[in-house]
């Protein structure tokens, strides 16, 4: 099996119909794997390339094709378990706003 085949792997047939091959190379290529190479073991870089599948599949339109579209649920879990990863490897996490807290010194 090709590390494209393995990626491709990791989302349901339905969902992979959303992105187009040059989608999944690009994003392969991104995290500096080769979508022509034999999949051996899973990797840090295979890892963060599934997580970043996972982030453009919630960007795509809910647009109905065949009778599959991605549910707001689907994209919430998909970012879920692309945040999981991101930290798990130290990434920046997609969606969540920090908001700065601060206490004054004197109150008015």
């Amino acid at each position: 099996m090709t590390v494209l085949e393995a990626i491709k792997s990791t989302v349901a047939k339905h969902l992979q119909d959303h992105l187009d091959a040059n989608t999944f190379e690009r994003i392969l290529t991104d995290r500096g794997l080769s979508a022509a190479a034999d999949y051996g073991d899973s990797s840090e870089e295979f890892e963060l390339a599934k997580a970043d599948v996972y982030i453009t599949l919630i960007t795509v339109p809910n647009i109905s094709e065949g009778g599959y579209r991605i549910s707001i649920t689907e994209k919430k879990e998909l970012r879920k378990l692309a945040n999981d990863i991101y930290r798990k490897y130290n990434e920046p996490v997609v969606g969540q706003i920090k908001v700065p807290r601060g206490r004054a010194s004197k109150s008015w």
